[in-house]
Formats: C-alpha cells, sequence, structure tokens
C-alpha cells in the first residue's frame, strides 16, 4: 500500500510580489523578479547604496581626523606665531611613511634614457623640417594647458610636502609622466630649445634628495619642476586636499598655511602619539616648518561600524 498524497497545502496571506514592477514572485525568489529590466534597476540600486556607504565611511574618517588634530594644528599654528586657527588657512592631507633620498644611479640613469628617446622622439617628427613646430592655436587641449600653467600659489605645496607625495609615487614607475607630446608642447612656447638644452632642463631640477620610489621631482618642498615643464596630468589632477587647500587659501589669503598628513589607518591606533602624523607649516613669506614635535592625541572613539 503506497504512501498517502496530501493536497498542497493553500497559501495564506496576500502573493509576494516584485518590489520594482510588482509582478508575482516565484517561490524561491528573493524581492526582485527576474525581468531584466528589474535586475537592472537592482543593480545599480546596489552599486548606489555602495557609494552612498563609502562616502558615509570617508566623511566619518574626515569628521573624527578633523577632531584629532584640531589640537596640533592650532599648535603648529602657535610655534609659527599665529596665536588663532581659524586666522591660518588649514587642513589635512595624506601621509605616506616614505624617506627623502638621494635619487639612485640606476633611477638616474632609466630616468635620462627616458628623457632622451622622448625628446629625440619629439624632434624626430619634424620629419627634415628645420624650423620650429606652430602652436596648435585652435587646439582647445594646448589651450588649456596653458591655462593649467599658470602658478599657483606656493602655500598649496604645504600639503605635498605633509603629504610626501601619495599621488606622486605613481611617477617614479611612469618617468614623471613626460612623453614625446610634452616635449613637443615645450618646442611650441619657445622655438629656441634644442635637444640638449631640453634634457639638461629637466635634469637641473631634480632635486638632491627625493621621495624613495616616487617620482624623481617630488623633493622636500614638493615638486621641484616648474609647472610649464610638467606632464599635463601632473597640472591638470588636484588632489582633494590640495582642491580644499586651496579653497582656505582662498578665504584666508596671505595668512600662510599649516596641514596635518594623516595616515588612513590612524583610526585603527587609539593611543596618544601614535606614529601616523606629519604636521607643517608655510609662512606668508614661504617659510617652511616641520612640526617634528607634535604628536597625535589618543583618540576617543573609532570608525564607525561598517
Amino acid at each position: 500500500m503506497g504512501s498517502p498524497v496530501f493536497p498542497a497545502r493553500p497559501q495564506h496571506g496576500p502573493p509576494r510580489l516584485c518590489r520594482l514592477c510588482l509582478r508575482p514572485l516565484e517561490i524561491d525568489a528573493d524581492e526582485i523578479c527576474d525581468k531584466p529590466q528589474c535586475q537592472t534597476r537592482h543593480k545599480i540600486e546596489v552599486t548606489a547604496e555602495i557609494a552612498r556607504k563609502r562616502e558615509r565611511k570617508k566623511a566619518a574618517w574626515r569628521a573624527i581626523s578633523h577632531r584629532r588634530t584640531r589640537g596640533v594644528l592650532r599648535e603648529a599654528a602657535r610655534e609659527i606665531g599665529v596665536s588663532e586657527l581659524g586666522h591660518i588657512a588649514h587642513g589635512l592631507a595624506p601621509y605616506i611613511d616614505v624617506p627623502l633620498v638621494p635619487l639612485p644611479d640606476a633611477r638616474r640613469a632609466a630616468f635620462e634614457t627616458h628623457l632622451r628617446a622622448i625628446i629625440g622622439e619629439s624632434f624626430a617628427k619634424a620629419d627634415g623640417v628645420t624650423h620650429h613646430p606652430e602652436p596648435p592655436e585652435d587646439d582647445p587641449d594646448f589651450t588649456l594647458r596653458l591655462k593649467q600653467e599658470k602658478p599657483e600659489p606656493a602655500v598649496l605645496d604645504t600639503a605635498c610636502i605633509a603629504c610626501q607625495g601619495d599621488c606622486c609615487l605613481m611617477g617614479g614607475g611612469r618617468h614623471a609622466f613626460l612623453t614625446a607630446e610634452s616635449i613637443t608642447c615645450q618646442r611650441w612656447k619657445d622655438p629656441d630649445w634644442t635637444e640638449d638644452g631640453l634634457l639638461q632642463t629637466y635634469l637641473s631640477h631634480i632635486p638632491p634628495t627625493s621621495i624613495s620610489g616616487g617620482c624623481v621631482y617630488h623633493g622636500p618642498q614638493g615638486c621641484s619642476l616648474d609647472r610649464p615643464l610638467r606632464a599635463n596630468i601632473c597640472n591638470s589632477f588636484q588632489c582633494p586636499s590640495r582642491r580644499d587647500l586651496s579653497e582656505a587659501v582662498a578665504r584666508r589669503p596671505g595668512t600662510g598655511a599649516v596641514v596635518a598628513g594623516l595616515s588612513q589607518t590612524h583610526v585603527n591606533d587609539r593611543s596618544a602619539g601614535a606614529p601616523y602624523l606629519r604636521v607643517v607649516s608655510m609662512s606668508p613669506e614661504n617659510k617652511v616648518t616641520v612640526h617634528d614635535g607634535l604628536t597625535l592625541p589618543a583618540l576617543r572613539k573609532g570608525m564607525p561600524d561598517d
């Protein structure tokens, strides 16, 4: 005698519907049906929520970082004769603990080889033409480059000095991002450049010491290469810390600046004196001071949970 067959248990309550299109869901489905439109919208929502969560985490980190460094920024300002932090431009920057060292001979040789190659490539493109290439005045990219080459206040380099070149580390393996197009741009602007003149000019700007493994031009005072000589990306890109400091300088022009370079992971070490800080100031006369005697206070509250 076979096993008894029981009728299916009737479903109680309203049917489960797709949250997006209200279509009835399969029994084993989640809250989204299998329609391509709903799946796409769901992925967009998930991506947006991840971005919002990341921004909330960044905002929380910034709030904690500002709170933890306010005292040391105030003390640094006092050390250079500014009685109130509100009287001087100030901000935060990343901090990478990388030493300044003389450029190793092998790296210098590799960089010089790269320079010779791109300078030779630029001049070779003349294809026998003896006069210099005419500036492409109708080229919007060239016009934009000229605009981005304009001098910036030296005080903005306070952020780069405190940071020690987090973004410039990428320029180490890519020879300061210089290309044949960078060289051609110099020849557009100055018809008197020669191959050797360009080579010696770029080599002469290498500082005695630079960030180990980073761009050859990132020295103790930030980038040692004049803005007109840099690669496009080095003028067009501005990290968030430098942009924030630029806004602070605009609000307090002529005051100098003080910046706390702070490791992203400082929130993981609550102890006083945690080794994740580098405070740098620059006076209105562009005198740079590294405040080695300042340390982080204890962290009372850590990052919020993910």
